[in-house]
């Protein structure tokens, strides 16, 4: 081989080296929080978790019946999710002008203790039946999901719940509790007794680290 068949050889080896565009790094998955507690098998997108997983933006979290699950994520609000719930992490950031936390909860039951911080914090809860949403400093609240229908109740803070198909919604204060159908506006809420919400809080209770003691106004 010549002198010039090698450096015309060399010269197109370095336009394909040039030319050839190297492959992307995947984006890096966004944390949104860390599992505390499990009380047996749950798995995020087919992963298997244990106390120290890491859950991600786009995971959907399933746990089956018997077994209860504690989430807490990176701004400090605490997810306990339910026997029998599935839950997806639609969106989340905890910086710019304040926390954001999207979930999708198809069915089951979740408590979301909204972490008090400087800034208001947003959380959304979107169900078949209707979307439940807090915007403030701080909030304590249920949500009950089936394939038709909803229900929230409110230990601490102020939830809307507002009806996918009619979009009315309505504000449920600290203590009180209401019901959506699918299809429907939502039921105007009402006070709940302390044995409806004792009810709900066994569902969630198995795998919560200190378990807050709830103050019910004087009737």
């Amino acid at each position: 081989m010549t002198k010039g068949m090698l450096r015309k050889l060399a010269g197109t080896l370095f336009a394909m080296l040039v030319l050839t565009p190297l492959p992307c790094a995947a984006p890096a998955a966004t944390l949104a929080g860390t599992v505390v507690a499990l009380s047996g098998p749950c798995v995020a997108h087919g992963r298997a978790l244990k106390r120290g997983s890491a859950v991600q933006v786009d995971d959907t979290v399933s746990v089956p019946a018997g077994v209860h699950l504690e989430l807490r994520m990176a701004d400090g609000s605490v997810l306990l999710v339910g026997p029998g719930s599935s839950m997806t992490v639609e969106n989340y950031s905890a910086g710019g002008a304040g926390p954001l936390a999207k979930l999708s909860l198809p069915h089951g039951l979740l408590r979301v203790r909204v972490a008090r911080v400087a800034g208001p914090s947003t959380f959304v809860v979107s169900t078949a039946a209707g979307t439940a949403s807090v915007s403030s400093a701080y909030a304590d609240w249920f949500i009950k999901a089936e394939a038709d229908s909803a229900q929230v109740g409110v230990l601490a803070g102020t939830v809307d719940l507002t009806s996918a198909a009619r979009g009315q919604s309505v504000s449920i204060p600290a203590h009180w509790g209401t019901r959506l159908e699918a299809g429907r506006a939502p039921v105007l809420p009402r006070v709940w007794s302390q044995v409806e919400f004792s009810a709900v809080i066994r569902l969630t209770e198995c795998c919560q680290s200190a378990q807050p003691k709830i103050e019910m106004p004087a009737r």
